[in-house]
């Protein structure tokens, strides 16, 4: 992978690499507050929306924010595979992202998880973003 073009691509451009991220950074945000929207309104709040639209509406918004994520977050791992794969932090956020993605499914599925699923998303999705920023300090 360290060999790739993409990934030579993102070493030697001086603006690529740093673009790349940023996009990274704010399809995290965008996930993070739209899936927060979405179970706020599920608990009552924003009663001025119609919570079907707003889960519609809010749903597709964290989707396509998370395939951006994702499509950066390949991106930027190809850089350095190697280092990536034994960093504490980057492991975490792996095993996050992958609980905060079946915890979304299952709220999207199954109504009865409706209230478990949201509580669990308010501390799944922003331990997932807290993890990825302490990829870079260990």
């Amino acid at each position: 992978m360290e060999a790739s073009a993409i990934a030579g691509w993102l070493k030697t451009s001086f603006y690529i690499y740093p673009l790349v991220n940023a996009a990274h950074i704010a399809a995290a945000g965008v996930v993070l507050s739209s899936v927060g929207v979405m179970h706020l309104r599920a608990a009552g709040l924003f009663a001025l929306l119609d919570r079907a639209a707003t889960e519609r509406y809010f749903r597709g918004m964290a989707v396509g924010a998370f395939v951006v994520a994702a499509g950066t977050g390949t991106a930027l791992f190809v850089v350095n595979p190697s280092e990536y794969a034994v960093n504490p932090a980057f492991r975490i956020k792996l095993i996050l992202l992958v609980m905060a993605g079946a915890n979304f499914a299952a709220y999207l599925a199954l109504p009865r998880w409706r209230p478990a699923g949201a509580a669990a998303s308010f501390l799944l999705w922003p331990a997932t973003l807290l993890a990825g920023r302490f990829i870079g300090f260990l």
